[in-house]
C-alpha cells in the first residue's frame, strides 16, 4: 500500500517546466515493460532455471553463455530450455500487462535466436517461433512491441546482459570483439520480417554497449544500423530507432552523433538511457534524498533531447536507509517521483521487468499489485519534492526524511556513524573494523572523544581538530602499518586523527563530509576498494583527500538508542591531565605531543572553569625560534596564527632547502621548509589545504 508523504512540502513538481522539449514519438510514449529473461536469459528473471542446474562444482551460472554450458552437460537440460521459453512468457502475460493500464512491451532477445549460434558458441537457437507469437499477442490485445537486439554478434561487452559475462580479471571481451557486420546482418533479417507488422513500433539495435567502444566508432554503427532498417522497409513514420548510450556523457555523445552525421537528418530516432540507482558505488552511497534530487536531474536532461528510458527499477542503493519514513514508504515514493520524471521523456519508458525473482523492486507485477505504480495519476499529483536553495547549507528534502535527534552540530562525545563513499558504514567486530553493511546499528556506532584533557566533552567538531574514536567495544581506532583495527582500551598515538570538514562550514554538522587523518602516518582512512585482504577493511593507505577517502559523519535519529555522552573528562579511557604545556598519549610505540586549537579568549587571562572545561592559566610557551606555540590548534591546521609561525617536533630531522633555511619538521603533513599548509597566506580551506598538502610532498623530496 502507498503511505503519504512524511511531511507537507512546498508544493514543486519533480518535473519542473515543459518548455522546448524535444519532439515526441509519433503515435505516443511508450509507457510499457521489459519481457526480461525469456529470449536471452539472466539471472533475475530466470532464477529458477540458474538454480535448477549449477556447474559442477554447485555454482549458479552468472549468464546465459554459463547457464548453457551446464544445460548441454545435463540430461533433460535443453528439455527444461524449451519449457522456460513455452511457459515463461504467454498470452496471458500480454493481456495482464494491457489491463493493468500499459501499452507496450519491450523484447530482449539473443542474436541467435534469429539466426542460431555463430562459431563455438554454446546458445541454443533459432527460436523466432516466440518472436512471432509474440507480435500475434500484441496485435490481439493492442500493445505495440519495442524490438531489442540485447545480445550482438561477439558481444557489445563484457557484461551479462549481452548474453556472456567477460569481467576482469578473466575478461579476454574487448571492443573489438564485437562483430558490427554480423550484427547488422541480424539487424536486417529481423527488419525484413517483421516490417509489416502494425504492432512494431521501436527497434533497438544493441544493447548497453561498453563505454570502451569509442564514441565515433559507435556512432557509425548507428548510423549505419538506421539505414539498414530503413532500407529493409521499417519507415520512419511508424519506427522509431533506438540507440542506447550506456555509462557515457549523454551531452557529449549527442555532439558526436551530429559529427557523424554532417548535417543528414534521421527521421524518427532517439537515444536510450538507463537509469539503476542500485548499481555501482556512486548510488550506493547517496541518501534516499539524494536519489530524489538525482531523479529531478534526470527530469531536466528528459527535456533536452529525444530519449527513451528503456530500463528502471525500484531498487535502491544500501546507503538509502529508513529514517522517518519507512522503506515501504521510500519505494512509494521513488516510484511516485520516476514516473513523474520519466513522463517527461519524450518516447516513454519501460520498466525492468515484468517478472523476476529478485524482488519486489524488480517486479512490474508484484510493485503494481501493492499498489506501488499508480499509472493513472497526473505527473503534478504523483510526487512533490522541496526546492533547493545554493545558498541552503542543509538540504531541506533531508530534513523530511532524515535528521538528528536534537541539534545538527557534532560535539565531542557524541554518538556518530562513518558512512563510507560506497554507502556502508564503519563497523567494528573485535579488532577488525571494515564497512560492510548499509545499515546503522550498535556495531556501526563510534564515539568522538577528545584527545586532550582542555578539551571540552561537548565542545563543536571543527575542521582540523584532533579526535579519537572509541568504538562499541570500548577500543579506539588506531592505525598500525596500512591496517585500521580497534586495539588499544587506552589512548594511543596510533589513535590520534586529525579531522578534515569538506564543507563550506569548518563545523561539523549531521551529513558533513570529512576526512580521518591519522597523526602518525599522514595517510587517509578508507575502504579498501581494489586491494587485496578484502574490499570491505578499512585501511590507511593513501594520503590522497579523493572521492574513496570521503566520510560522511552521521547523528543517530531520535529513534536509535545510543550510549550516553561522557559528560566528565574521566569518562574516555586513557584520558589523562597533561603535564606542562603538552599532552602525553599512552602507546606502544612512544608518546606523542598534541595540542588542539588556540582558546578564543585574548591576553593571558584563562576564562572561568565550567563542569564541562577547566582554562590552564599560564605563559605562553616561547620557543627556540621566538614563536608563540599556543597559538597553535593541532598540527596539521593553525588556527589564528601568522605564516612564519610553526609547530615544534624534536623528534624530527632538521635539513637544509635550496632557499638556504632550517626545514623544521611539524608533521608528516607541515611544509617542512619554513612554509605552513595554507602557502603564501591563503586560508587553509579543504581543497588548499590537500593542494598545500601534496606541494609539501614535493617540497619535502626536494630537501
Amino acid at each position: 500500500m502507498l503511505v503519504p508523504s512524511p511531511a507537507s512540502p512546498v508544493k514543486v513538481s519533480v518535473v519542473g517546466e515543459r518548455a522546448d522539449r524535444p519532439p515526441e514519438k509519433p503515435g505516443g510514449k511508450w509507457r510499457g515493460v521489459s519481457l526480461g529473461g525469456w529470449l536471452l536469459m539472466e539471472p533475475g528473471p530466470a532464477k529458477e532455471l540458474f538454480r535448477r542446474f549449477p556447474d559442477e562444482q554447485g555454482h549458479e551460472a552468472r549468464c546465459e553463455w554459463e547457464l548453457m554450458e551446464n544445460l548441454r552437460r545435463t540430461t533433460g537440460g535443453l528439455d527444461a530450455l524449451r519449457e522456460h521459453r513455452e511457459t515463461h512468457i504467454t498470452i496471458e502475460d500480454f493481456r495482464k500487462i494491457r489491463a493493468m493500464g500499459l501499452n507496450a512491451v519491450r523484447i530482449p532477445f539473443g542474436y541467435w535466436a534469429i539466426t542460431g549460434p555463430s562459431r563455438d558458441d554454446p546458445y541454443e537457437g533459432p527460436a523466432m517461433e516466440y518472436l512471432d507469437r509474440a507480435m500475434d499477442w500484441a496485435e490481439e490485445c493492442g500493445l505495440q512491441v519495442l524490438l531489442d537486439l540485447h545480445g550482438c554478434p561477439g558481444g557489445e561487452s563484457g557484461e551479462a546482459p549481452c548474453g556472456r559475462r567477460q569481467r576482469p580479471p578473466q575478461s579476454t571481451w574487448q571492443w573489438r570483439r564485437w562483430r558490427f557486420s554480423e550484427t547488422l546482418r541480424i539487424i536486417n533479417i529481423v527488419a525484413e520480417r517483421y516490417q509489416g507488422r502494425r504492432c512494431v513500433t521501436g527497434f533497438a539495435v544493441c544493447n548497453e554497449p561498453s563505454p570502451e567502444v569509442p564514441s565515433d566508432v559507435l556512432s557509425r554503427f548507428y548510423d549505419r544500423a538506421v539505414k539498414t532498417v530503413r532500407n529493409a522497409g521499417m519507415g520512419a513514420l511508424r519506427v522509431s530507432i533506438v540507440l542506447p548510450v550506456f555509462q557515457r556523457s549523454l551531452e557529449k555523445f549527442v555532439g558526436q552523433w551530429e559529427l557523424q552525421l554532417q548535417g543528414r537528418v534521421h527521421e524518427n530516432i532517439c537515444f536510450e538511457v538507463h537509469w539503476y540507482h542500485c548499481f555501482e558505488n556512486h548510488w550506493h552511497g547517496l541518501t534516499f534524498a539524494q536519489h530524489l534530487r538525482a531523479v529531478q536531474s534526470h527530469a531536466e536532461e528528459l527535456r533536452r533531447y529525444p530519449l527513451v528510458v528503456g530500463e528502471w527499477s525500484l531498487a535502491l542503493g544500501c546507503g538509502a536507509q529508513p529514517g522517518k519514513v519507512s522503506k515501504e514508504g521510500m519505494r512509494a515514493l521513488f516510484a511516485q517521483a520516476q514516473l513523474a520524471a520519466y513522463d517527461e521523456a519524450s518516447y516513454g519508458w519501460f520498466f525492468w521487468t515484468w517478472n523476476d525473482q529478485h524482488g519486489i523492486d524488480w517486479d512490474w507485477r508484484e510493485s503494481y499489485a501493492a499498489g506501488y505504480l499508480k499509472l493513472n495519476e497526473t505527473a503534478g499529483d504523483l510526487v512533490e519534492i522541496p526546492p533547493r536553495s545554493p545558498t541552503d547549507e542543509d538540504d531541506p528534502l533531508e530534513l523530511l526524511f532524515d535528521s538528528p535527534a536534537c541539534d545538527p552540530m557534532v560535539r565531542m562525545g557524541d554518538t556518530v556513524y562513518l558512512r563510507a563513499f560506497n554507502g556502508r558504514y564503519l563497523d567494528v567486530e573485535g579488532s577488525t573494523v571494515r564497512a560492510r553493511y548499509g545499515d546503522r546499528g550498535k556495531w556501526q556506532q563510534f564515539t568522538l572523544c577528545p584527545c586532550e584533557s582542555s578539551q571540552a566533552s561537548a565542545e563543536t567538531v571543527q575542521d582540523g581538530d584532533v579526535v579519537c574514536l572509541l568504538s562499541h567495544n570500548g577500543r579506539y581506532l588506531g592505525v598500525y602499518g596500512e591496517t585500521v583495527e580497534a586495539r588499544e582500551r587506552r589512548m594511543a598515538a596510533q589513535c590520534v586523527f586529525v579531522a578534515h570538514v569538506d564543507s563550506s562550514s569548518p563545523e561539523a554538522r549531521h551529513r558533513s563530509p570529512i576526512f580521518l587523518q591519522s597523526l602518525t602516518t599522514s595517510k587517509v582512512l578508507a575502504p579498501n576498494e581494489g586491494g587485496s585482504g578484502g574490499q570491505d577493511r578499512i585501511v590507511a593507505r593513501w594520503s590522497d583527500f579523493g572521492e574513496w577517502q570521503r566520510l560522511v559523519l552521521e547523528k543517530p535519529l531520535s529513534t536509535v538508542v545510543t550510549p550516553r555522552r561522557p559528560r566528565r573528562r574521566s569518562s574516555f579511557p586513557g584520558l589523562v591531565t597533561p603535564v606542562g604545556q603538552g599532552r602525553r598519549l599512552s602507546g606502544s610505540s612512544g608518546t606523542a605531543s598534541v595540542r588542539r586549537r588556540a582558546s578564543s579568549s585574548t591576553g593571558n587571562e584563562a576564562a572561568p572553569s565550567t563542569p564541562l572545561r577547566k582554562r590552564r592559566k599560564s605563559a605562553p610557551t616561547t620557543r627556540s625560534d621566538g614563536s608563540d606555540g599556543s597559538r597553535f590548534a593541532s598540527p596539521v591546521k593553525r588556527r589564528r596564527a601568522s605564516r612564519s609561525d610553526e609547530l615544534k617536533r624534536p623528534t624530527t630531522p632538521v635539513c637544509k632547502s635550496s632557499r638556504g633555511a632550517a626545514c623544521v619538521g611539524a608533521t608528516p603533513l607541515q611544509l617542512r621548509c619554513g612554509f605552513p599548509l595554507a602557502l603564501h597566506g591563503t586560508p587553509a580551506t579543504a581543497r588548499s589545504r590537500r593542494s598545500s598538502a601534496a606541494a609539501a610532498r614535493l617540497v619535502v623530496a626536494a630537501c
